[in-house]
């Protein structure tokens, strides 16, 4: 036999060898799917229906399959061979009798049509298939692997008989056993080229295949109008090789991706993405490609052809070159299609609407991106400087001031079409001269620089056309340089903040300042058209603090005013190493924040949790359900029919905008788990609105955009306003999305501009494409705005509890986060939005967005709500609960963001027991989380973030302690508003733990009410001020409290109220119904806190509660807690603040790490100038300090050679002392203080002025901590620190600390305290606050005596005639007055704060002869305890020994009396504040000595002269004021 017999053979028996491995999956009802064709490979596993083939030849063409439940026989008729797996008694074999039905459920049952032993069924998820056939996998049949035996015997035989070697009978043998082996797979095969083959395949209606393949490169496919293909992957493949075209008449349902590339063309009339994420590539080389979905597509598109395709459906399209377009279809994460015709046209059509035979939304899956690859290196980027305010670039020159300004383009002067965007730097002439050189610096910090990588800068730059006019003859620099600035300090804020200030003309070469500096051409500067230079500067060192400055020298100067324009000025980034993080292991040091929960919420999505899944649903595009069968138009109003539960599937709406959807008390309105896009203007929900449930979060992306102008009107429902939701009482909202957990972290690591990523302290289920915003950690963000969004590009979890996530763009500004304080990264996006729509939300900055109103129940969880709220609107907020009173136990919002909203997040009004729980709120006008009305009690703010927080118009300031006054307009509805909080606590009764507050007026504001406000006001004479905390523990606040120095960021104080037509500036007691405007002070106003509740406010006996915060930190805050109550503070940080409390009232501050200054460079805003620890009031406060940490506290470099103020420096200790009016007690006591890292010469400041308050400062030092850093040494016991008058000087042992101007003694015995005594002279010295003139006039002295002290020395405190006198108890002081002043007729004292088992002698000189009357009374009632008329004794010793009721009258006139609290001796001393260890004693104001002298000689003197009517006084004649006493 010849070599051709032999190669005949061979490829007879390799073609039988690929026919026997052919395999195929299709599916086909009430039509067929044909191909035909004469080099055919069909990949199909899982058959299961029948299949025809017809031959144009009559050998029997060579046909095989991998199917085990078709039947291996077939029959024949002509060139016609059918296989079926069909009862051939009840399905005919080329048409099998399928029937389907739809059940409210939306889901699908068939008949198939099979045998009663097989069944069939899809899951509607991943297309994949159940049935008891096909179970066993798929492999070829016994009978098939007999065949391919005999089929092998057969050729070897022949083989044989024709002379074949037994080299190829052993080949036959090997290959046969490889067959079998391989007939357990589904693999491809070519049908005999020479035939032309038609294939046409029957499948039942419900069958779902895995993979339908398609190799068919000379092929025609077609497919009739009743077929329906439903599979995982379709693919045919591969184009080119000749003429093929596609036609699908038919439905085709794709779960993963469609791969299509013909020859010819490519029709697809019902093409449907079956599942959220498909992509779908059809190309057609030379014809046409029309495509029509079935019920809508959701994704990205993107189109190319040879001429303008069509492009059709509710979508967003968007052109680029040529005939190329691209766009999106709802969604963007979803679906991906591209669709190409290189010669050809494109006819898309993405559909809207349901189709007829529309079973539902298949079952959603949880979908998202993989994580991309996380380099070790960040990707190069570019920064554009000039996106910094045009207005804000510096100009300085070398010899002086900030002579120059900027201006901004368009606007400025001068300014052409050209210079849109550019920053117009003026240089006044009379700044120059010769040599003259200026900078220009923009107000912007550049991200972290490192040294010896190459920078690349360029700008356009122009001068102004009147610089022709101006210019001397040959001004022309010669010299143009780019400097990289560091150390904004002394180059930047220096020049701005002192106008003294000027840049040295070398700076830009001094390494003290400069990081490298790099020159551009000087002479195009001078062109008045724009010209583009750039040059490249290698930093010396690395930064995290670094502007651009550029500079230019002339040896002349000009002789007019010059104008330069610059634009476009970018930083070329270059691509830098990732740096190795250092990882914090804890948040804190000293106190413990809460966190939610590690674990999920329950999510078990079963059928009885999914409303979608319930029983008995309607399709809302069912025309049966609606009146006159016609689904409602969106230009209708549409009111669901009653008794039923319509369910909206994605294809169920139609495009355009609904005007009003109302859902009646018996019906619910139900989103299936489908993409699914709704714009309306208004709901309004009797019934239910459910978008999942509580245990049913669904995964699918869900747009609710609201529409509507700006109106007052009640579209919605009477009292619900305009363009949102209305929940009315009986109404229950659900709306839940998938759960991103924690929905915020912070940092766990500092970064820097420039970097690409961040660490976290938090696992997080984040995703690759969604928003992140890094908080600033600065001190003023809506001044500097560093808050900084980016796209998650990929993310890893490194350990338990630590996250890394890489973003893009890069970060442009530093983020500190050391384990005093982190960033916080909050993720922004959600699968489910609400949002009020742009166009007539935001635009030409209307302000009025969507908004939720819920009289009912509501529930959200994983909700995203942005362009919602209406400014200064009440009641319109993003989520609002509206007077439920107590019904609110079942209402929530959890893990959920408020993104860029136009007034508030979450409002609880008059509303109880609500959980406000793990979300984001960022860039929000007014209030974030808010208390309304001052009634809400027992509701939960856990675990929420509150950033970037804007006040409605200009920040309220005001004077001192006072603050100001604001009052309701039509522009600021709550007053309050303008100190905006992003916690908002109108009454303390509410567990508010774990949360974190950056940014706004204050972080955390109490505001005092007195009375309830507007709809609750009827509710008075409730007071909401006086209740307690119900728990406020583990919350974070930072960069606040900055626009009024007597806020914080944890700040209780202001007033809200009800204003009086008669006096605006008070309350208004009668407004029971909150319809006069309100009003709102900022500053001091105090309150009282106690046990009372809405049945015992009117009980006077209500128990004292202080409010108690705990375990709160507080950073980059003016106060780190400014406090006008009586509040405890415990475990406490305070970092970078500029105070860390000022705290009014009974408080008590333990258990607190105070740091004046961490390492946060504060990069490219005003640095921290000061820092100080605490500052102590002046007069009726009581304030321990207990159990504290002060560390990092160095004075202000050379600021003390000029400035001897200790309150300007970073003082730790300071206190009021301005006033003469305002005295302080024996009011502060400290224990167990500890200091790190400190300079002792600024531990205590106490500032020199002519004051009482500043003359009569005291501390109780309880265990003596603090002395010894002043020069006393203690040894654990307690000490007095005074003032600087030598009237603390009360014993030998005493030291004076210059530095401090202080007084530093131990007690002269254990039971010494300090005192305070109210001494009058009636007209002299008065009782109460006077501050007329002359009243801190010196008009005479309080001096020691006796107890050691010589008689010719004066340890003395001035007396002015502001009452009231602070010393030691257990001493003797002596009152001596000035001319023309003499002993006085009348005096009383008043014993303010003589605690018990104290005393002191008072002795003042009355002329020889004088008689005395002197009693004690309480109250001036003789019927109370300690009325006593004092007998006169011989001999100073019965006084001081005596028990407070006698006196003594020395020879020389001088008067004698014990004095002693009589009323503290017989009452329980209740009033004493005692926390910690330490103990401050209470006040009395009651108890009085009373002394009346009758003299020899008395005259009478106007002490008041000039008045307009006398102030008379009655002195004594005679008395010698140079006399002291003996003894």
């Amino acid at each position: 036999m010849g070599s051709s017999r032999v190669s005949m053979y061979y490829t007879l028996y390799f073609f039988g060898i690929l026919f026997l491995c052919f395999n195929s999956e299709v599916y086909a009802s009430q039509g067929s799917i044909t191909i035909t064709g004469n080099d055919l490979s069909i990949q199909i596993p899982n058959l299961l229906g029948s299949i025809v083939i017809q031959s144009t030849s009559s050998a029997t063409p060579y046909f095989t399959y991998n199917a085990p439940n078709i039947n291996n026989a077939y029959t024949k008729q002509g060139n016609t061979y059918v296989f079926d797996n069909y009862d051939h008694t009840t399905v005919t074999t080329n048409n099998p009798q399928t029937t389907t039905s739809s059940s409210s459920t939306g889901q699908t049952t068939g008949t198939t049509g099979l045998s009663p032993t097989s069944t069939s069924t899809s899951t509607g998820l991943s297309g994949s298939t159940t049935s008891e056939h096909l179970s066993a996998g798929n492999t070829v049949s016994p009978n098939f692997k007999i065949l391919v035996l005999v089929f092998g015997v057969l050729v070897f035989f022949l083989g044989n008989t024709n002379g074949i070697s037994t080299r190829f009978s052993f080949v036959l043998m090997c290959t046969i056993f490889i067959v079998l082996f391989l007939s357990s797979v589904p693999v491809q095969v070519a049908a005999d080229p020479s035939p032309l083959v038609t294939v046409t395949l029957y499948v039942p209606t419900t069958y779902a295949f895995s993979t339908f393949q398609l190799y068919a490169p000379f092929s025609s496919i077609q497919s009739t109008v009743d077929a329906k293909i439903i599979t995982n992957l379709l693919s045919i493949y591969p184009c080119g090789l000749s003429s093929s075209n596609v036609n699908f008449q038919g439905s085709v349902f794709v779960y993963d991706s469609a791969l299509v590339c013909v020859s010819g063309n490519a029709v697809f009339n019902s093409l449907r993405a079956a599942s959220t994420q498909v992509n779908i590539n059809i190309t057609s080389l030379t014809g046409d490609v029309q495509t029509s979905f079935l019920s809508g597509y959701f994704g990205n598109f993107a189109v190319n052809s040879s001429t303008t395709p069509t492009i059709s459906g509710n979508c967003q399209v968007f052109s680029g070159a040529q005939n190329s377009h691209f766009g999106n279809c709802g969604p963007t994460q979803y679906s991906n299609a591209v669709f190409n015709s290189l010669s050809g046209s494109v006819n898309v059509d993405f559909g809207s609407g349901c189709a007829s035979d529309w079973l539902g939304d298949p079952a959603a899956k949880d979908v998202f991106p993989a994580s991309g690859q996380i380099l070790n290196y960040v990707q190069p980027f570019v920064i554009n400087v000039s996106t910094a305010d045009p207005t804000s670039w510096s100009y300085y020159t070398p010899f002086g001031q900030r002579n120059g300004y900027s201006s901004a383009c368009p606007g400025a002067t001068g300014c052409t079409s050209a210079d849109v965007g550019a920053a117009q730097v003026y240089q006044p002439s009379w700044s120059n001269q010769p040599p003259f050189s200026w900078y220009t610096l923009p107000n912007r910090v550049l991200p972290s620089i490192m040294q010896g990588y190459s920078y690349t800068i360029q700008f356009d730059v122009r001068m102004d056309t009147r610089n022709l006019v101006n210019n001397r003859a040959g001004y022309s620099p010669s010299n143009f340089s780019v400097v990289f600035f560091e150390n904004y300090d002394s180059v930047w804020h220096a020049a701005e903040s002192q106008w003294y200030y000027w840049i040295a003309d070398d700076a830009y070469t001094d390494p003290t300042y400069s990081l490298g500096y790099c020159y551009v051409d000087p002479t195009l500067i001078n062109s008045t058209t724009y010209h583009t230079l750039s040059c490249t500067i290698t930093p010396s060192r690395s930064s995290d603090n670094v502007v651009v400055g550029l500079r230019a020298y002339d040896p002349d100067y000009n002789t007019g005013d010059q104008w330069y324009y610059f634009k476009n000025l970018l930083v070329h980034i270059p691509s830098t190493p990732v740096r190795t993080p250092s990882l914090l292991t804890k948040d804190s040091e000293n106190v413990q924040l809460r966190y939610p929960s590690p674990n999920f919420d329950p999510n078990p999505r079963g059928v009885a949790d999914c409303p979608h899944m319930q029983q008995g649903l309607k399709f809302w595009h069912d025309p049966s359900i609606w009146p006159g069968n016609v689904v409602p138009s969106p230009s209708k109003n549409v009111t669901l029919p009653a008794n039923t539960n319509v369910l909206i599937s994605s294809c169920s709406l139609q495009s355009g905008t609904y005007q009003r959807i109302y859902i009646p008390s018996t019906s619910s309105l139900i989103f299936d788990d489908a993409p699914i896009t709704l714009n309306v203007r208004d709901i309004y929900v009797e019934g239910k609105l459910q978008i999942g449930s509580p245990t049913c979060r669904l995964f699918s992306e869900i747009t609710i955009t609201f529409h509507g102008i700006n109106t007052t009107s009640d579209t919605i429902a009477p009292t619900f306003g305009s363009k949102g939701i209305g929940v009315a009482a009986t109404g229950q909202l659900d709306i839940h999305g998938k759960q991103y957990h924690k929905t915020w972290a912070r940092i766990a690591d500092s970064a820097k501009g420039g970097d690409d990523r961040v660490y976290l302290m938090d696992d997080v289920n984040w995703e690759v494409g969604q928003q992140i915003v890094v908080t600033a950690t600065i001190l003023i963000d809506e001044t500097y705005n560093q808050n900084e969004i980016v796209t998650i590009t990929a993310i890893q979890s490194l350990s338990p509890g630590r996250t890394v996530v890489v973003f893009t763009p890069p970060l442009q500004y530093y983020h500190y986060g050391e384990q005093e304080y982190q960033a916080e990264v909050g993720l922004l996006t959600r699968r489910i939005t609400l949002r009020g729509s742009f166009d007539d939300s935001e635009a030409n900055n209307a302000s009025f967005g969507g908004h939720v109103m819920v009289k009912g129940q509501a529930r959200y969880s994983g909700v995203i709500f942005t362009r919602m709220g209406q400014l200064n609107r009440l009641a319109r907020y993003p989520v609002h609960w509206h007077l439920v009173r107590d019904g609110g136990a079942n209402s929530f919002v959890r893990d959920s963001t408020f993104y860029h909203n136009f007034y508030r997040c979450v409002s609880v009004h008059g509303t109880n027991n609500v959980t406000v729980t793990r979300n984001v709120g960022f860039d929000i006008m007014g209030h974030c989380y808010y208390l309304e009305d001052g009634t809400e009690e027992n509701n939960e703010l856990s675990y929420n973030l509150g950033a970037f927080i804007h006040t409605i118009g200009r920040p309220i300031v005001g004077y001192a302690q006072v603050g100001e006054f604001l009052f309701e307009t039509s522009d600021l509805r709550n007053p309050a508003d303008s100190g905006a909080a992003a916690f908002y606590i109108t009454n303390a009764y509410n567990r508010i733990i774990g949360n974190a507050a950056t940014g706004g007026w204050t972080g955390f504001s109490f505001p005092n009410l007195y009375r309830p406000i507007q709809l609750d006001a009827w509710q008075a004479p409730f007071n909401p001020s006086g209740r307690p905390t119900l728990e406020f523990d583990g919350n974070t606040a930072r960069g606040s409290g900055n626009f009024f120095g007597n806020s914080g960021c944890f700040y209780v104080g202001g007033h809200l109220y009800h204003t009086d037509p008669n006096n605006i500036y008070g309350e208004n007691d009668d407004d029971n119904t909150g319809t006069t405007p309100l009003g709102y002070q900022n500053g001091r106003v105090e309150r009282t806190t106690c046990w009372q509740n809405m049945t015992n406010f009117a009980d006077p006996n209500c128990p004292a509660a202080n409010l108690t915060f705990t375990n709160i930190k507080a950073s980059l805050c003016s106060m780190g807690v400014g406090d006008w109550s009586s509040l405890q503070v415990s475990m406490y940080e305070s970092h970078d603040n500029f105070r860390s409390a000022m705290m009014f009232g009974q408080s008590w501050l333990d258990n607190a790490l105070v740091v004046g200054r961490t390492q946060n460079p504060l990069s490219g805003t005003p640095p921290l100038v000061q820092h100080q620890f605490f500052q102590l009031y002046d007069t009726y406060t009581m304030t321990i300090l207990t159990n504290i940490v002060v560390r990092n506290f160095l004075p202000i470099p050379g600021l003390k050679e000029t400035d001897q103020n200790p309150d300007d420096d970073n003082t730790m200790i300071v206190c009021l002392h301005q006033s003469d009016v305002f005295k302080p007690e024996g009011m502060s006591a400290s224990r167990n203080i500890t200091f790190q890292n400190i300079d002792p010469s600024i531990l205590i400041g106490v500032g020199v002025e002519d004051s009482g308050s500043s003359r009569m400062f005291n501390l109780y030092d309880t265990d003596g901590t603090i002395a010894p850093y002043g020069g006393l040494q203690t040894h654990g016991k307690p000490a007095i620190i005074g003032s600087y008058p030598t009237w603390w000087h009360f014993n030998d042992s005493c030291v004076f600390n210059a530095t401090w101007n202080t007084w530093l003694c131990p007690k002269s015995v254990p039971q010494q305290q300090i005192i305070t005594v109210g001494l009058y002279m009636d007209g002299l010295i008065d009782y109460g606050q006077n501050n007329r003139d002359g009243y801190d006039a010196h008009i005479g002295n309080i001096s020691l005596f006796g107890n050691g002290i010589p008689r010719n020395e004066v340890r003395s405190i001035v007396l002015t005639r502001n009452a009231g006198i602070t010393g030691m108890s257990h001493t003797n002081w002596f009152m001596t007055l000035n001319d023309p002043y003499g002993p006085p007729a009348s005096i009383d004292m008043n014993t303010i704060q003589v605690p018990n088992n104290t005393w002191f002698i008072f002795a003042t000189q009355y002329p020889v002869g004088t008689t005395f009357n002197i009693w004690s009374d309480d109250w001036s009632n003789i019927w109370l305890p300690g009325y006593y008329v004092f007998g006169q004794v011989d001999s100073f010793d019965k006084v001081l020994n005596g028990n407070g009721t006698v006196y003594f009258v020395d020879p020389d006139g001088i008067l004698y009396v014990k004095v002693i609290d009589f009323s503290i001796k017989f009452a329980d001393s209740f009033q004493n504040f005692y926390r910690g260890g330490a103990q401050i004693n209470g006040y009395n104001n009651g108890f009085e000595y009373h002394i009346r002298a009758t003299c020899p000689h008395m005259y009478t003197l106007d002490v008041q002269p000039g008045d307009s009517s006398p102030n008379n006084v009655v002195f004594c004649s005679g008395g010698d004021p140079t006399i002291r006493p003996r003894y």
